[in-house]
């Protein structure tokens, strides 16, 4: 198959409006007005900015003589250079210079110690179409920065740029969960069971933007190996972090190393969870850019973290397991023995070399690079064993539980109400039921009932239900039932009125959900006072309509009412009182 092109993604344009440009065209930096203009100065900050729709908030510098003079030699150093809040650093270049680049970071006013920017081996093969001849480092996640230091020694690249990148936090990024699908079988129907689909977190709930991507995927036709990188960035990670990383990632391959997409098929993280890195189809045999020269007949896993400097914990270990065991057993390869592979040129084998490598290996296994880390190179034995024994005791399983009759979640969406699931039908019929419950896929703690009863904390979102079928010796079933749409409640509508001298009538409303609920009665209200009527915006759920200026009321007492039609989330609602026009 031949590859397919990569198109250059167009420049990007300097902004109005307080943009300053340093150096060559792309490199655009934002600096905030002050007593001093120059990036670094006592009143200036370099400045982050939104560029597409990524929710990566991000800064691409051209390095030149201004911001990273020539200190000695081949060594050049940056100011203590004030930013905005960025999170992630990385840098990048064109040719054949390898320099060495080290960071120095400040965090809640303290300035760090300094900190090695390596340079990224993990790579697509050679006429892919992906990266020209772009170089990087890898990309460092350091946790909100508001300031760097910069030193390069072995000379400066002419076109050295520096990528400051912030992913803002998403609702519900802390506890992503996935789709957890059921039964999973390859290409080739077979009559024994399949290892079943671990739970993955899909692109679209960690919040990939499609638009960055670059053409289609591309296939490959089988799968031999899994590849185990790790991301050589910290390992004190959040859970809320983890999805914002991950998008992070994802514009860097994409806007600053041309890549056609994230180069990980998948990702895992230290609490044992699998995320969907590029796209295509995470059952099919897609084509990564992770491992120079064995793209082509492999998958990449990528741990986040730098496992020099640590050990993998029990959760990383079994979810590299896991994913592996599926994505071996689907194309019928053992997990604890060696193939043979044929190298497409990395920096270690030659084109055409055919080379002997274990079904699971480190990255180091086929290119000049420490990844994925010596302490987790070490347990790759034991992954190893822990894969085959999974697709082992698959493959030795009787007959897999049938499901004869769907389950299926019945009741209405809405506060205070019951949702219940029906199990269906099933053989065996003692299989053993467990039940969660998600709300807009997040796990709800401690919900593990068939049914559940909506509360305040539901509202707005969508809930869904989870059955798993287990029977030893057979392959459990999974069955996700999403709810026909989001939790609703009534609203409570408050009305104060003022009636002045000069026949003003003044309405004030408040439209409140449920307490405990964090949706927002949004939209326009209806208020009619006596015969007319004035339509008028909430804003917080607060609305003011006035009446009189220009023809004022008489006094007296008049009927007001208030009408709400609901947004969808929160019901429409009314509320009915009087107000009193004093004498003028």
């Amino acid at each position: 198959m031949p590859p397919e092109s990569t198109s250059r993604r167009p420049l990007l344009k300097a902004m109005a409006g307080g943009v300053v440009a340093i150096g060559a065209v792309g490199a655009v930096v934002r600096v905030t007005s002050g007593s001093n203009d120059s990036p670094g100065g006592p009143g200036g900050r370099l400045e982050l900015s939104s560029q597409d729709e990524s929710g990566v908030d991000a800064l691409d510098l051209r390095l030149g003589d201004d911001l990273l003079p020539q200190v000695s030699g081949g060594r050049f150093r940056s100011a203590q250079l004030p930013t905005t809040t960025h999170s992630m650093v990385a840098f990048t270049w064109t040719g054949t210079a390898e320099p060495r680049i080290q960071i120095k970071s400040r965090r809640d006013g303290t300035w760090g110690t300094w900190q090695t920017a390596g340079i990224l081996h993990d790579l697509p093969d050679p006429g892919s179409g992906e990266g020209g001849d772009v170089i990087g480092t890898d990309l460092l996640w350091i946790g909100d920065s508001d300031g760097i230091q910069i030193h390069v020694a072995g000379g400066r690249p002419s076109d050295l740029t520096l990528v400051l990148l912030h992913p803002a936090r998403e609702r519900g990024d802390g506890l992503l969960g996935a789709e957890a699908s059921g039964r999973t079988t390859s290409p080739q129907a077979r009559a024994t069971p399949t290892v079943p689909r671990p739970t993955i977190v899909s692109r679209r709930s960690w919040g990939a933007d499609e638009s960055l991507r670059d053409g289609s995927p591309r296939y490959n036709e089988t799968i031999k190996q899994v590849h185990v990188h790790h991301t050589v960035s910290t390992n004190t990670y959040a859970k809320e972090d983890v999805a914002g990383l991950i998008r992070g990632m994802y514009r860097y391959h994409t806007h600053n190393l041309g890549w056609s997409d994230l180069g990980y098929n998948f990702l895992v993280d230290r609490f044992g969870r699998t995320w969907e890195g590029r796209a295509g189809g995470a059952a099919r045999a897609v084509r990564g850019a992770h491992t120079l020269g064995f793209n082509d007949t492999s998958t990449g896993v990528s741990v986040i973290g730098n496992f020099e400097l640590v050990k993998p914990g029990r959760p990383i270990i079994d979810a590299i397991a896991a994913i592996a065991a599926w994505k071996l057993d689907l194309y019928g390869r053992k997990a604890d023995g060696f193939v043979r592979v044929t190298s497409e040129g990395s920096d270690k084998y030659s084109a055409s070399r055919v080379v002997k490598l274990p079904a699971i290996d480190g990255h180091r296994d086929t290119n000049d690079t420490a990844c994925p880390g010596q302490n987790l190179y070490d347990v790759l034995p034991m992954i190893r064993r822990r894969t085959q024994a999974v697709i082992d005791r698959y493959r030795n399983a009787a007959e897999p539980i049938a499901v004869t009759r769907r389950a299926s979640l019945s009741g209405t969406p809405a506060i205070g109400q019951t949702m219940r699931v029906d199990p269906g039908s099933y053989t065996p019929s003692d299989a053993t039921r467990t039940y969660a419950w998600a709300r807009d896929e997040v796990v709800i703690q401690g919900a593990t009932g068939s049914s559940y009863v909506c509360s305040a904390a539901d509202v707005g979102t969508v809930l869904s239900a989870g059955l798993q079928l287990t029977s030893p010796g057979r392959e459990p079933v999974t069955q996700v039932l999403p709810a026909s749409g989001p939790v609703t409640a009534p609203a409570t509508v408050t009305v104060r009125t003022r009636g002045g001298r000069k026949g003003y009538a003044t309405i004030y409303v408040q439209v409140s959900p449920p307490e405990g609920s964090s949706a927002r009665a949004t939209g326009k209200i209806r208020v009619q006072v006596n015969n007319r009527t004035k339509v008028v915006p909430l804003a917080d759920g607060a609305g003011v309509a006035r009446f009189g200026r220009g023809r004022g009321f008489k006094p007296g007492r008049y009927n007001v009412t208030v009408i709400y039609p609901g947004n969808g989330i929160i019901l429409g609602s009314r509320a009915e009182t009087t107000i009193t026009i004093p004498p003028r």
